[in-house]
């Protein structure tokens, strides 16, 4: 579950040109996680999931899954072009090295998606956002409703859509009779640390992409 929910995490947003489009340089964002039955349309928050942040500084992301089973943290320079994923789990931590082969390959999945954007509107947290629908090669279908007058200026961050331009505000996969959701709760726009964005090995068991997809 973990790992399924983790992956959805794993994003890259951009959909046809807005005027006056306000570009974010620097922001943490906040979403809590839901997973709903689709069957019984009961939302619960999962057990396992407290939430999920990312950290915008330019160039630099990061994105934090925090759970009552562990954390995994991701995070890429686009400038260097390189990155790490720290996963700790069970007393056990291993740090995986990136590249920006890596780095693509890891958001392959999401890459090539093209959206729909319907007339469908709805306000959530407070933003006004359109509705956008895609659908993955499984058939799995993936709906965005995003701010068209807020863009991250760094489109290489986490949890994003090349086709798609314009601020996630909900996200919704449908999934072997579930809905993942994630909803944006927060953003602040005082300054992030840069240690954020620091690679720390220590206790930590290093190796390289292509090992860890051995695993």
């Amino acid at each position: 579950m973990i790992k399924y929910i983790y992956f959805l995490a794993f994003l890259s947003f951009s959909i046809g040109k807005i005027e006056a489009q306000k570009l974010i340089n620097e922001a943490t964002l906040t979403y809590k996680i839901e997973i709903e039955n689709s069957s019984s349309n009961q939302p619960t928050q999962s057990s396992n999931v407290n939430q999920y942040n990312i950290y915008i500084k330019g160039l630099s992301s990061r994105s934090d899954l925090v759970t009552t089973m562990g954390s995994e943290s991701a995070v890429y320079d686009a400038k260097k072009e390189n990155g790490y994923i720290a996963k700790s789990y069970s007393g056990q931590k291993l740090l995986i090295t990136l590249t920006k082969s890596d780095w693509m390959t890891q958001n392959a999945t999401f890459q090539q998606l093209k959206f729909n954007v319907t007339s469908e509107t709805k306000n959530i947290s407070g933003y006004d956002c359109k509705k956008a629908i895609s659908k993955l090669a499984s058939g799995e279908t993936i709906i965005v409703f995003f701010e068209p007058n807020l863009q991250l200026s760094n489109q290489d961050y986490t949890l994003a859509f090349p086709e798609l331009r314009g601020l996630p505000i909900m996200i919704e996969r449908k999934s072997k009779g579930n809905i993942f959701r994630y909803t944006l709760t927060d953003i602040t726009y005082d300054n992030v640390a840069s240690n954020l964005f620091e690679i720390v090995q220590k206790n930590y068991r290093v190796m390289n992409y292509e090992d860890a997809k051995k695993y």
